[in-house]
């Protein structure tokens, strides 16, 4: 459910038909099955944006991009950032399908119930522990980012692609995560 009222894709038009079909050829086979019993045709998080094809394009047009394998971080990667902000801002909907995400990538459900419950003391290597350390930095206050967060990134091999690429990836997930919990998705 949303609370705003959205174009099912039997209804869209071409704008829309073009802008969704776009973004979705971006995003890897795990997202291909929604997680959440809802139907995503009118109340998941894209058909939410369903109103501006041109923003439901760039907004997740830039996520997509962000996990090209061209760039640093890894699917896992990907799946373990989102999932501790959404976890962090306390995003059912986001959690939620991210949790799944994750699940469907590593096919490791202690992992998952681990991030879950506190990334801290998840069975994670140090190098995805300062990078997730970092995202919840960013998730619960980027103005208190400093130089030392960046150089434990760089001391466990983060080049400034990758410290990028993180920051780009949390900073999404904030936004989208505000974006579902304002407009309802998810809930009932």
């Amino acid at each position: 459910m949303t609370r705003i009222k959205t174009v099912p894709w039997s209804q869209a038009d071409d704008r829309l038909r073009q802008a969704r079909q776009a973004q979705h050829a971006l995003y890897p086979a795990e997202y291909g099955e929604p997680v959440l019993p809802i139907d995503d045709d009118v109340a998941g998080i894209v058909a939410a944006h369903s109103l501006i094809p041109d923003a439901l394009y760039h907004a997740f047009a830039t996520f997509g991009s962000l996990m090209s394998p061209d760039l640093p971080l890894t699917r896992c990667q990907h799946e373990m950032i989102a999932t501790v902000v959404s976890v962090t801002n306390g995003c059912y909907y986001c959690s939620t399908s991210h949790l799944e995400f994750l699940r469907r990538v590593t096919l490791d459900t202690a992992l998952v119930e681990a991030l879950r419950t506190d990334y801290r003391t998840a069975p994670i290597d140090e190098r995805d522990r300062v990078m997730l350390e970092y995202a919840a930095q960013v998730t619960r206050d980027s103005s208190a980012v400093t130089d030392e967060h960046h150089e434990r990134l760089r001391a466990v091999g983060f080049d400034d692609r990758g410290i990028l690429q993180i920051t780009l990836i949390a900073a999404w997930f904030n936004y989208i995560n505000r974006v579902a919990d304002a407009l309802g998705v998810g809930t009932t």
